[in-house]
């Protein structure tokens, strides 16, 4: 078989170009004959608007060395144009150009139709407040919107990827899984997919994104990219996330309350009512708030704490707490059982609006703590307190952490603190400034902590505090940052002071006062390694370093 039997039967374009002004063909083969009718040069099988250009692409390579290179160019073919890729081979010394010439007009539609895809999604998008990027599957890689670009905080010089994003911070780690879950769906040719995360944004604050995307695929089925929408849900989804948690906590506390009472705010109805009214109540009391409460004041409630529950249940003070801000409202106050004795009971209030209707409900749910509320009346009367910062003294303190942790089927979290330095302090100010800014810091930090928690000082520069029931849900580190940041400020401008943290979490942690005491001074002493004001939750594999 010669050498031209040979190139015909090969299934693309080949030519032998000379270097001349007009390209002269010294060779082409069945291919180019078939499809081009014989041309004479180059320009014979170029749309001549596209021509110049072309031929000034290919002069810019004739610089004298060999060189390869490759263009593209519509060629004609009778009445119709068609997309061809020109790969070129440039050989100087014999001032010919070797080339292969591919029809790659499917390839082009397919990549204008894609074109306008992105922009039909893109400006879609835009009119719905969505943001977008896409997805290049082959290469892992997105582009980002302009919109986009604004909204997220990254490197505009690095290549972004999914595990881009989680290393630089812009997925929350309680997100993370979901987010990468995402985009494993994308590569493994999932038609469409979404998902709800919370990202990063400019301002540095997360927020909830619901994401969609729309897969785009080869002719072959092979997934090639994915249009990705992003819309801000976050107040529509942390409504239905305090609705859904309050809801199942409710559940829960149903099971031995004395009254639970749902109440739409707005219609003013009472929706559910279970305990002490369900066989109680008579005719005569409407289905009104005050209708019922007035009620539950004459029968249930002790008489010196009457004016007090009505003016706590009352619904437009339960309005105004709401616009307020305050959602959460808790009432102590005594009850009168069936046989007149007295008894404490806990009125706790969660105010919420319903996600899905706009209305305003109250979640009323009144509990007995007769025993807890006189241990803790006991324990205040015989308790002693610091006599230099008026915390609970260092007995008082562990008494009333044991206790609490005694039987306990909350969640709570025990920090150990001091203050950083503290003896160079006093050497360098004395003992009295010493005193002052213990004295200061103590009540800064009492200021944030809420009326239930406990907090004491062991002794000299040592703190301890119990978080009590605290949501899993709890920016835990946040809370940290703050206590560490109102000791810093106690004794400004006058001096600048400081203090470290050490936590454990009950049951996590230890069950009993000793172990979350022992757990939470390791913490303490890994803060305290890092430097000043610093902070660490206890984690499994912690030590004291051995003597």
């Amino acid at each position: 078989m010669n050498g031209e039997t040979f190139l015909d039967r090969i299934p693309c374009g080949i030519l032998k170009l000379k270097t001349d002004e007009d390209l002269t063909i010294l060779y082409s083969n069945q291919a180019i004959k078939a499809l081009f009718q014989t041309p004479a040069s180059l320009q014979d099988m170029v749309c001549e608007s596209e021509y110049p250009e072309l031929l000034t692409e290919i002069r810019s390579h004739l610089t004298g060395e060999a060189a390869s290179f490759e263009l593209e160019f519509k060629a004609k073919i009778q009445k119709s144009c068609i997309w061809c890729s020109l790969q070129l081979n440039y050989i100087p010394e014999e001032e010919i150009l070797y080339c292969a010439i591919s029809d790659i007009t499917c390839m082009k539609k397919f990549q204008e139709h894609l074109r306008i895809r992105e922009e039909q999604y893109r400006l879609a998008s835009r009119h719905s407040g969505c943001l977008v990027s896409i997805y290049d599957i082959p290469s892992r890689t997105l582009s980002p919107s302009p919109e986009f670009s604004r909204t997220f905080p990254f490197p505009y010089t690095q290549p972004l990827s999914p595990e881009f994003l989680i290393e630089n911070g812009i997925v929350h780690k309680e997100s993370v899984t979901d987010f990468l879950d995402f985009y494993d769906d994308m590569e493994k040719g999932i038609p469409e997919g979404k998902c709800i995360t919370r990202l990063k944004i400019c301002s540095g604050d997360y927020h909830w994104f619901s994401s969609q995307y729309s897969l785009v695929c080869t002719e072959e089925q092979k997934p090639l990219r994915g249009i990705i929408s992003y819309q801000d849900i976050t107040d529509q989804y942390e409504k239905e996330l305090a609705y859904q948690k309050w809801m199942e906590y409710m559940r829960e506390q149903k099971k031995d309350c004395i009254g639970y009472y749902e109440y739409n705010l707005k219609f003013d109805l009472f929706e559910e009512i279970i305990g002490e009214m369900t066989q109680t109540m008579p005719e005569y009391v409407s289905n009104s708030f005050s209708s019922i409460m007035n009620y539950i004041a004459e029968n249930h409630i002790f008489e010196e704490d009457r004016e007090m529950f009505l003016k706590f249940f009352n619904k437009n003070q339960l309005l105004y707490h709401y616009y307020r801000g305050n959602r959460s409202l808790r009432l102590e106050h005594r009850r009168i059982r069936p046989d007149s004795t007295v008894y404490w009971g806990i009125g706790m209030v969660q105010i919420v609006s319903d996600p899905y209707t706009d209305t305003i409900k109250a979640f009323i749910l009144i509990k007995d703590i007769d025993a807890a509320k006189r241990e803790a009346l006991n324990l205040q009367e015989l308790s002693k307190q610091d006599s230099l910062t008026g915390l609970l003294n260092r007995a008082t303190a562990i008494h009333a952490i044991r206790n609490t942790l005694k039987n306990s089927q909350g969640h709570h979290i025990l920090i150990m603190l001091d203050i950083d330095r503290f003896k160079q302090l006093n050497d360098n100010y004395g003992h009295q400034f010493g005193d002052k800014a213990l004295h200061r810091a103590a009540s800064r930090l009492k200021s944030a902590l809420r009326r239930d928690d406990i907090f004491g000082r062991l002794g000299g520069d040592e703190f301890i505090i119990l978080l009590k029931d605290v949501a899993y849900s709890m920016d835990l580190y946040a809370r940290l940052e703050n206590l560490c940041s109102l000791i810093g400020s106690a004794l400004e401008p006058e001096a600048h002071i400081s203090g470290s943290l050490g936590t454990a979490a009950y049951p996590e942690d230890g069950t009993v006062f000793e172990e979350l005491y022992e757990k939470a001074d390791i913490a303490l002493y890994h803060a305290k390694k890092h430097g000043r004001s610093q902070y660490a939750v206890y984690e499994p594999g912690m030590s004291m370093p051995k003597l």
